[in-house]
């Protein structure tokens, strides 16, 4: 389904007022980009972000919670799920939705920086240096492919 053309232009909007940490003004565009799309994902992560960086919590769950309804398979809204459960103190939910992220996505580092920032909270120390070989050894691949990428580009030049 294509993204209505004003749901754009508003969630463009609201990304620049996030980017200048405008965040009350990002919610308001998020929103109205919401109303000409309503099953803008995009639209409902970012304004869940903005919830979230505020720290209405709840509003930001309900948000995370619309995506994952709208796309079973975003391992981005389970992981800014978990950060919200993580900000209430449910550290179990908050690390299983860390994990189905990473079942969903396994080379999304962010949730294994989030997940690895729970265990070193619980002190859990070999784990937590297991989960930071993992980060690296994705880092590396990642840097990996930008150098291959970026060598593939010079050629065609």
């Amino acid at each position: 389904m294509a993204i209505h053309y004003m749901a754009r232009k508003m969630f463009d909007e609201g990304a620049a007022a996030y980017v200048k940490n405008m965040i009350t003004k990002s919610i308001e565009l998020f929103t109205l980009a919401l109303k000409y799309d309503s099953e803008f994902e995009l639209g409902y992560i970012s304004r869940g972000a903005a919830y979230l960086k505020l720290g209405n919590i709840k509003k930001a769950m309900t948000d995370f919670n619309r995506v994952i309804k709208i796309n079973p398979d975003s391992a981005r809204a389970y992981h800014l799920r978990g950060l919200a459960h993580e900000r209430l103190g449910d550290v179990a939910k908050a690390y299983q939705d860390f994990d189905y992220a990473l079942e969903i996505d396994p080379d999304y580092t962010a949730a294994y920086h989030s997940r690895n920032f729970l265990i070193s909270k619980k002190e859990h120390t070999d784990f937590s240096i297991e989960e930071l070989d993992i980060i690296n050894h994705l880092m590396a691949m990642r840097i990996s492919r930008f150098d291959q990428d970026e060598e593939s580009n010079d050629l065609a030049a």
